[in-house]
């Protein structure tokens, strides 16, 4: 289902760049959670990352399955915003997703770097997939002010 239209690109293309985010999700009395995140994206824009089973946010995920993620840059205040149903990703998916995109996040020339969830060895981990079913991609940096300007480009669902 890859769609590579210019916004696609441009979104996709942030997000590769900036692979650490705001995870946001609600229990079942609808308390909010918000966690920092790193995740991996692919093609379609779906967005992977790993969680402990005993952390708010898989419990919030467990009782309601949806979750929102905001990455922002603040140097070029480019935002990129999406939510949709989290799933527990596919077996055929986790050696590609994690053993080869996680391990290629790490910062040229630091070879001690690690997400921080290689640093928690307590609890058990499960891998789990956000599928956008809204996104909006936000670049209020290399605009002009306008009073009335609209920065925002609604990608998913495509804006008419």
């Amino acid at each position: 289902m890859t769609t590579a239209t210019a916004e696609h690109k441009r979104v996709q293309d942030f997000l590769k760049k900036h692979q650490m985010g705001v995870l946001s999700t609600a229990g079942e009395a609808g308390t909010a959670w918000g966690a920092a995140v790193y995740f991996v994206t692919d093609d379609d824009l779906n967005i992977y990352f790993v969680t402990r089973t005993g952390s708010f946010k898989y419990k919030n995920i467990e009782a309601q399955p949806f979750a929102a993620l905001t990455v922002a840059d603040g140097e070029t205040q480019t935002t990129v915003q999406l939510s949709g149903p989290v799933s527990r990703m596919p077996i055929n998916k986790y050696m590609d997703i994690f053993f080869d995109k996680f391990a290629a996040m790490r910062p040229d020339g630091d070879y001690h770097w690690a997400p921080p969830v290689d640093k928690v060895h307590e609890g058990n981990y499960m891998p789990l997939q956000l599928t956008p079913t809204h996104l909006q991609y936000a670049d209020y940096g290399n605009r002009r002010i306008e009073a009335h300007g609209d920065y925002i480009e609604q990608i998913i669902p495509k804006s008419k």
